[in-house]
């Protein structure tokens, strides 16, 4: 090949770079990948919240305690006082600059918030946590950041450490890596890269990482050719945005942006010198440094660098003494506030997914604000792990052998607060809170109970408890048998629920009409019953905990259908609205139906099925399930503002052994003494009736072991012999001093 023949060789191959680099790098926006956010904490006079319980909140989302508050992110603790240097965050009603606020507090509450110059403020939100980002489907996630974003001494920091010629050289640099290659030989080991910033990002972002003798080669056209064609800051900034810092399950963490937030929880204009050293240690070998694994490791280097700061005049002294002495301080598992709830997230994408392709929200840096409270997500997570534990060994079930699926939602809006879609959180894959159906037993029955009250009956109405053949799928006779193999007579409506008696539930369904109970389920839930045969009236019926949800969401919240929701609003990376997602709300029960229907689920707490609960008494409402040999334990039961459904059960279908109430009532127990129990209100315009539980019969409760029953058709009752509800001498007397 001629002189002249290699030149236009050579001048045709970088001309072909050229095209290539400069469109993709002009013509590339920043993958940048929508970030989820949880609820906001909202503070004001009045909220039931510690000072310890505040402080916990903000070290949740990374503030750390400062004596002086000297910039955002930082917090002060005094006596019966929280004085807070909020951060910057554009919120769905606009953007907020940082501020110093102050919450003084008694007796467990705020008692009042005022600013820096002691104005009194109505309310006061918290930025909240970041729990997810819809990233790529291969992998890569960042944020991206402005020059102004990023802290000089990091920028200083890349030149000394990763490219001393970087403001002068073309690209590469012979130096350098003829400097790298002694120094690396003298170490006995990898301690310097003769790769330019140009040359990493390069490789990062168009090249593979194949040692090659033609790869180098593109690798250094192609740093020749940004350098040609951009300027020294844009490439830096590319940089800081572009290089890969670490793996965490299949998400790939590139850049300093998320890097900050994922080794610290912090921004990254928030992090100290040592903490800077520390990512920029990692940038040289991000499995060979992983602070997490070789901690000690990342520190030698870490103070190296540090060390190279103080030579070249980055840091003083001082600032020197004080980075060399701390910690590592990274957050194992991106730490609580950058904390990804793949369950959730799941959710998030399914509401998503009709509204937005799959590349915007992965590329677009939309702002995603939803329902989730991560407080309540990680108490009844935790809930649910050592209920499972203590279940298998108390039982002697095999270990880890149990799964559980749950969902906790908002009772009057249907929000989603939590969801649980196995004991581990952190796992990714099959989300059993969305997508195992599983038959639901006796949770069901109110279905039944719904139907019978529309038709006009009462709770103390009478059904038979008796023995009843019915043709089955299969073309067999079914028989049903109670739990216990006995039979109980005629029992009222309120006792076949409570007790949950199998044989009460079909008979009174085959008289109501099984069409009739599967309509009113078609009705609560937005959809056909899959099983079209009478053992649906058992809960012969596969629903997944969400689905579960949804149906005991017309019970919960009064009698209206509310969709499990996750997402409220939807900005663009501007800031600007694209999407709000408005509760949707249909009636499906009358007020005072529903009222009579949630009584009976509250009696059946406290004594049926939920008994053994330990809010049996306290107010709440719900119902156990069980299905044929044990395989699913169910429970659904809510309180004033929150319902809650659990699945308990193994994933390979076989018996776990476990009724509802030995087991998914026990983990909706513990999940409910985490996050608190809000008695349910009862109406004004109520009117209850005394019963005589065992009988049905109107009966006064010093004579008799009454309940407190709403009755629309007070003549269809029966007095108890001897017990009428006229006042006894002795009630007459004490009214007189009452009254």
């Amino acid at each position: 090949m001629s002189f002249v023949t290699a030149l236009v060789f050579i001048g045709g191959y970088f001309l072909y770079v050229d095209r290539i680099v400069t469109d993709t790098f002009e013509g590339r926006r920043w993958s940048i990948p929508a970030e989820v956010f949880a609820q906001p904490l909202s503070l004001y006079a009045g909220l039931s919240i510690s000072p310890s319980e505040l402080v916990s909140e903000l070290e949740r989302l990374g503030y750390q305690s400062s004596n002086d508050l000297p910039a955002t992110g930082k917090y002060r603790i005094q006596t019966k006082k929280v004085d807070i240097y909020l951060r910057d965050f554009a919120f769905i009603e606009g953007f907020r600059e940082g501020v110093i606020v102050s919450a003084f507090f008694d007796e467990g509450k705020i008692i009042k918030l005022i600013d820096k110059v002691g104005k009194e403020l109505a309310l006061v939100d918290l930025e909240p946590a970041k729990i997810g980002t819809i990233f790529p489907s291969h992998g890569e996630d960042r944020i991206v950041l402005t020059p102004p974003e990023v802290p000089n001494i990091l920028t200083q920091g890349l030149i000394a450490i990763e490219d001393r010629e970087f403001l002068t050289h073309p690209g590469f640099s012979f130096a350098g890596i003829a400097r790298a290659a002694f120094a690396n030989l003298r170490a006995g080991e990898t301690r310097q890269g003769g790769s330019t910033l140009t040359q990493q990002l390069v490789k990062s972002y168009y090249l593979s990482n194949e040692q090659t003798l033609i790869r180098k080669l593109r690798e250094v056209a192609m740093a020749i050719v940004l350098e040609l064609r951009f300027s020294k800051g844009d490439l830096l900034t590319a940089y800081t945005n572009e290089i890969f810092l670490g793996q965490s399950g299949s998400r790939a963490i590139h850049g300093f942006g998320l890097g900050a937030q994922y080794y610290f929880n912090r921004p990254l204009i928030e992090l100290e010198t040592h903490q800077l050293a520390t990512l920029i240690s990692i940038i040289r070998g991000p499995s060979y440094y992983n602070p997490f694994r070789s901690p000690d490791r990342v520190l030698s280097r870490r103070n190296r660098i540090l060390d190279t700061f103080y030579k070249d005049g980055i840091i003083n002294k001082a600032a020197h003494a004080e980075a060399i002495s701390a910690g590592l301080e990274v957050t194992r598992g991106t730490s609580r506030g950058g904390s990804y709830y793949p369950a959730f997230m799941d959710q998030v994408r399914n509401e998503l997914k009709e509204l937005y392709p799959k590349d915007a929200l992965s590329s677009e840096g939309m702002k995603i604000f939803t329902t989730l409270n991560p407080t309540i997500q990680e108490q009844v997570q935790l809930a649910v792990r050592e209920t499972l534990s203590s279940i298998e060994t108390e039982r002697s079930i095999e270990t880890d052998s149990l799964e559980a699926a749950g969902i906790v939602t908002q009772s009057q809006t249907g929000e989603i607060l939590a969801m649980i879609a196995g004991r581990d959180a952190s796992l990714h894959g099959f989300n059993r809170a969305i997508s195992t159906r599983r038959s639901i037993g006796s949770v069901i029955k109110p279905v039944t109970i719904l139907t019978a009250l529309k038709a006009d009956m009462d709770l103390t109405d009478f059904v038979g408890d008796k023995e009843i053949s019915l043709p089955s799928e299969s073309g067999q006779v079914w028989s049903p048998k109670n739990f216990d193999g006995k039979t109980n007579g005629v029992v009222p409506l309120y006792i076949a629920l409570n007790r949950s008696l199998n044989l009460a539930m079909v008979n009174l369904g085959v008289t109501l009409g099984l069409e009739k109970v599967q309509k009113e389920f078609e009705l609560l839930t937005g959809r056909k019953p899959r099983n079209q045969f009478p053992s649906f009236l058992l809960g012969a019926e596969p629903m997944s905990p969400i689905e579960v949800s949804e149906l005991y969401s017309n019970f919960a919240s009064g009698g209206f259908n509310l969709k499990p929701k996750a997402v409220i609003d939807v900005l663009d990376s501007a800031g600007s609205p694209l999407s709000h997602h408005s509760i949707v709300l249909e009636q499906t029960i009358n007020p005072t139906i529903s009222n009579t229907l949630n009584r009976s689920l509250e009696l059946t707490m406290r004594r049926g099925t939920g008994r053994f609960s330990s809010f049996s008494k306290s107010g709440v409402a719900g119902k156990t399930g069980t299905t044929n040999d044990n395989r699913d334990s169910w429970f659904a039961g809510f309180d004033d503002n929150k319902l809650a459904v659990f699945w308990v059960g193994r994933d390979d279908n076989k018996s776990s052994g476990l009724s509802g109430a030995s087991g998914a009532l026990k983990v909706w127990d513990a999940s409910l003494r985490r996050i608190g129990v809000s008695p349910l209100s009862i109406p004004k315009d109520e009117t209850l009736i005394d019963i005589e539980y065992i009988t049905g019969k109107m009966a006064r409760p010093s004579c008799a072991d009454t309940v407190r029953i709403p009755v629309r058709d007070l003549t269809k009752l029966s007095t108890k012999a001897g017990c009428s509800l006229g006042k006894t001498l002795g009630e007459r007397l004490r009214s007189l001093f009452t009254n």
